[in-house]
């Protein structure tokens, strides 16, 4: 079975999961929702409307169930 790990608090509102780190985005002019972005050090999985989106695809990249399309 899949382990899937556990996120954890960092400052300034990033949160680790395992090997990703999810963060926020600055509010731009043409964009002012809070957006987050998905990453693992090298490579940029995409930006995401909110902490919950990018949560639930760090589980879905683990093996996790899709919540938003399941």
């Amino acid at each position: 079975m899949i382990q899937i790990p556990t996120p954890v608090e960092l400052n300034k509102g990033r949160i680790k999961f395992g090997t990703l780190l999810i963060r926020p985005l600055r509010k731009s002019v043409v964009c002012s929702i809070p957006r987050y972005q998905v990453e693992d050090g090298s490579y940029c999985y995409g930006k995401f409307d909110s902490r919950e989106r990018a949560l639930d695809f760090c589980e879905q990249l683990y093996g996790g169930q899709n919540k938003w399309t399941d």
